[in-house]
C-alpha cells in the first residue's frame, strides 16, 4: 500500500506540472466557501478551487459539526461540481500554547478530530497543505520549535492518512509568510522548510506571497528555494501586491473623479472604498475610481505579472482570491478588496442577471492566462 500511494503521489504531481504551459492558476474562497456558486467559478474560467478549514474553530464547537459546517460542504459541494480543491488545514493556534508534544492528550484529541475531519472531506480534495499560516496564526512568543514540532508531528499524521488512503495526493506544508524580509526568515521557518526538505512525504511548501511588489514575490521565492533546495516544489494558495495597495490608502482621490461622481474631493483612499462597501457602487463608477487613480493604473498588470513568475519559478499552482469579503475599511486596513476578481461588495450586482460583476483587469489576466 506504501508504494502504491508514493507512486499516486509521484504521478499525481507529474500530471499537475503537465497539464499546463506553467503553473496552474486558480481561484481562491479562503475560508468561505459557503458562498461557492458554480456560475462564479465558471464565468472565470478557474479548474482549481482553493479553501483553508479552521481545524482548531470546528474542534472547540465539537465533532458533530463536521457533517453541517457550512464551509465544508461548500468545499464538497465544489469537488462534486466537478472542480479540483486545494485545501489549507488551519490550525490557529493565537493565545494559547501549542500542544508541541505528540504525547499529550491535547495533542491526540486534536489529532483524533483532523482524522474525523479527513473522513468527511478527503475525498474531495486533490491537494492537501498541512498549516495555513503557521508563523502568524499564532502568538510571537511561540513562533519557536514548538511551533514547527507541532506542525511536523500533524504533517506526519495527515502522511500517514494520505498513504493509507492509497490516493497518495501531494501533500505540503505551510503556508510561510513574508519570506522576503529578513525578520520572517526566523531559525523555525528555516526547520519547518528542512522537515519538509528531508521527509519523503512531503511534496513541498506553499508560500503566502502578499507583498508590496512582484519584485519582492521573487525575494520570497528565491529565499524559499535556497531553503528547500531541489527535488521539491512551492505552491502559493495566496498572492497579492496588498502592502503596496495598503500603501496608497492616505492618498487623496483624483479631482476629475470627484467632480464627475459627486465625491468629496478632499477624501482619501481609504475613504472612497470604505464608502463603497457601505454604498455599493454602480461598476462604471468604481471602474472609473481604479482607472483615474495613477497608483492603481501603474500596478494593473500585477495579476499578469505575478503569474509569469510563477511560470518562470516553476510554482506548480497558485490561487488567486475570487470574492470581497471585508466589512470596513480605515486608513491603516488591509485593502484586500482591491485584489478579488469579483467586486461583489464595492459594485451592486450586474442589473440584468443579478450576479456578481467582475472587478477591473484582474480578471482580463486571469482570463487570458486560463
Amino acid at each position: 500500500m506504501r508504494g502504491t500511494a508514493v507512486l499516486c503521489a509521484a504521478v499525481a504531481i507529474a500530471s499537475l506540472q503537465a497539464s499546463a504551459s506553467g503553473s496552474i492558476l486558480g481561484v481562491n474562497y479562503n475560508g468561505l466557501t459557503r458562498n461557492y456558486q458554480k456560475s462564479d467559478v465558471d464565468r472565470t474560467g478557474a479548474q482549481w478551487v482553493r479553501a483553508f478549514v479552521d481545524v482548531t474553530r470546528l474542534y472547540n464547537q465539537g465533532a458533530s459539526t463536521i457533517g453541517t459546517d457550512p464551509d465544508l460542504m461548500g468545499l464538497v459541494k465544489a469537488h462534486n461540481d466537478g472542480f479540483k480543491v486545494v485545501l489549507n488545514l488551519k490550525y490557529n493556534f493565537t493565545g494559547s500554547d501549542f500542544p508541541s508534544d505528540a504525547d499529550s492528550q491535547a495533542f491526540k484529541d486534536l489529532r483524533a478530530f483532523t482524522t474525523q475531519l479527513l473522513n468527511q472531506v478527503f475525498p474531495s480534495v486533490d491537494i492537501i497543505v498541512v498549516g495555513n499560516e503557521p508563523f502568524i496564526e499564532s502568538d510571537p512568543a511561540d513562533r519557536d520549535n514548538d511551533l514547527v514540532l507541532f506542525y511536523e508531528h500533524m504533517a506526519n499524521h495527515v502522511i500517514t492518512y494520505n498513504r493509507n488512503s492509497g490516493r497518495g495526493i501531494p501533500l505540503y506544508v505551510g503556508a510561510f509568510n513574508n519570506l522576503q524580509e529578513p525578520g520572517w526568515q526566523t531559525q523555525a521557518a528555516k526547520d519547518l522548510i528542512a522537515y519538509a526538505r528531508n521527509t519523503p512525504g512531503v511534496t513541498g511548501i506553499d508560500l503566502h506571497l502578499h507583498t508590496a511588489s512582484i519584485a519582492q514575490m521573487q525575494e520570497a521565492i528565491d529565499w524559499a528555494k535556497q531553503q528547500l533546495g531541489s527535488g521539491k516544489s512551492l505552491i502559493s494558495t495566496e498572492f497579492s501586491i496588498k502592502n503596496y495597495f495598503k500603501n496608497q490608502l492616505g492618498k487623496t482621490i483624483d479631482p476629475a473623479f470627484a467632480a464627475q461622481y459627486g465625491i468629496d474631493p478632499s477624501w482619501k483612499v481609504y475613504q472612497y472604498l470604505d464608502y463603497s462597501l457601505q454604498h455599493p457602487r454602480p461598476r462604471t463608477e468604481w471602474v472609473d475610481f481604479l482607472k483615474d487613480s495613477d497608483w492603481f493604473m501603474s500596478h494593473h498588470l500585477a495579476l499578469e505579472n505575478a503569474d509569469k513568475l510563477f511560470d518562470s519559478e516553476g510554482l506548480v499552482i497558485a490561487t488567486y482570491s475570487l470574492r470581497q469579503s471585508q466589512s470596513s475599511i480605515g486608513p491603516s486596513t488591509d485593502p484586500w478588496m482591491l485584489n478579488a476578481l469579483y467586486c461583489n461588495q464595492s459594485c451592486v450586482p450586474n442589473p440584468s442577471t443579478g450576479e456578481p460583476q467582475f472587478n477591473y483587469q484582474w480578471i482580463d489576466s486571469f482570463r487570458a492566462r486560463e
